[in-house]
C-alpha cells in the first residue's frame, strides 16, 4: 500500500477472478478489484489522524 502525493492509497493485491464474488459489486470497466488483506485495512484505520501528512509516500505491509 502507497500513499501519493494527492493523498490516495495505491493498493496491490491478487486480482479477483470469482465471478460470484464480482457480480455482487459494479465495478466501472477502467477499474480492476483485488483482494486486500485484514491486516492491511486494519493498520490503515488504526493510524492515528494527521500521519499521512507527516511522511513521504512509501510502501507499507
Amino acid at each position: 500500500m502507497v500513499l501519493t502525493p494527492s493523498g490516495t492509497y495505491v493498493v496491490q493485491g491478487l486480482e479477483v477472478t470469482d465471478p460470484e464474488a464480482l457480480s455482487q459489486m459494479e465495478i466501472p470497466d477502467y477499474e480492476t478489484v483485488v483482494e486486500v488483506p485484514k491486516a492491511a485495512i486494519t493498520a490503515l484505520l488504526e493510524e492515528p489522524r494527521g500521519v499521512d501528512l507527516q511522511r513521504p509516500a512509501q510502501p507499507a505491509l
